[in-house]
C-alpha cells in the first residue's frame, strides 16, 4: 500500500519534520508492522494447521536423510568454519 502524497523532500523550501509529525510517522510505522505481524501469523497458522512441529521434523527428516556422506563432511565445513571465525572475532 503506497502514499500518493507528494514527497516534501523534492520541495527546496522543506525544512524538515517536526516532532509531532516524527511521532505520528512513527506510531503509523509501527502500527503497520503490528497489522503485518498479525497477518502473517494468522497465513502461517492457516498454512501449518497447528501441527506445526511436527512438519517441521518431518520436514528436516527429509532434508536430512536425502544427504550423503560428501553433503555431511560440506556441511561440517561450513559450520566449523563460521564456528572457528566467531570464535576468533571474540578473542581480539
Amino acid at each position: 500500500m503506497k502514499s500518493s502524497a507528494p514527497v516534501p523532500h523534492s520541495d527546496p523550501a522543506w525544512k524538515g519534520y517536526d516532532m509531532d509529525e516524527l511521532r505520528y510517522r512513527r506510531a503509523f510505522v509501527m502500527a503497520r508492522m503490528e497489522i503485518e505481524k498479525e497477518r502473517m501469523s494468522v497465513a502461517a497458522r492457516n498454512l501449518y494447521g497447528g501441527t506445526m512441529r511436527q512438519t517441521q521434523t518431518g520436514i528436516m527428516s527429509k532434508v536430512l536423510g536425502s544427504l550423503n556422506y560428501i553433503d555431511y563432511g560440506v556441511l561440517a565445513y561450513r559450520l566449523g568454519k563460521r564456528v572457528f571465525s566467531l570464535f576468533r572475532s571474540l578473542r581480539r
